[in-house]
């Protein structure tokens, strides 16, 4: 579930349900709560990550949180560990409803099992975020372009 505690532009609440069918692919929906709209998501990692070869994965996912609504989003996204706590990725994303490329990037610090930062880069703005896991779930900190609180929940099970 994510939700925008202010007038950021953005849908307020919206809620995603997924399950991991195997180890390398999650599939599931999203529900958009104001506009009453499912979309698909998919997650398949095609290549497992070595020291020299970062982990590859495509799928479909929502476009949050990029300012403008572009829809469902088909990426191609490579992640690697770059150090003992910090990992990075990049990605190349098309939206779905607005025939637009884009290329959303996040560089990611861990500082305990259950505490991280992220800098996340939609392409175009910044959105700092903070979270705190603790299995079954996690709580997560959004600042939308580096302002704009939104928070994110998610539990397992």
């Amino acid at each position: 579930m994510r939700a925008v505690k202010v007038d950021a532009g953005r849908t307020p609440l919206e809620f995603s349900l997924t399950h991991r069918l195997r180890d390398d692919l999650q599939v599931g929906m999203k529900y958009d709560a104001v506009k009453e709209d499912f979309s698909p998501l998919v997650n398949w990692r095609i290549l497992e990550a070595t020291p020299s070869r970062p982990a590859v994965a495509v799928g479909i996912s929502s476009s949050w949180p990029l300012d403008d609504d572009g829809g469902g989003m088909l990426f191609v996204t490579a992640a690697q560990l770059l150090g003992e706590r910090i990992s990075g990725s990049a990605s190349l994303s098309f939206g779905l409803k607005d025939d637009k490329f884009r290329t959303p990037a996040s560089l990611s610090y861990t500082f305990t099992d259950s505490f991280s930062a992220t800098l996340f880069h939609d392409g175009k703005k910044l959105h700092p975020l903070v979270t705190f896991d603790r299995a079954p779930g996690s709580l997560s900190l959004i600042l939308l372009r580096g302002e704009d609180p939104a928070i994110s929940m998610s539990w397992g099970f």
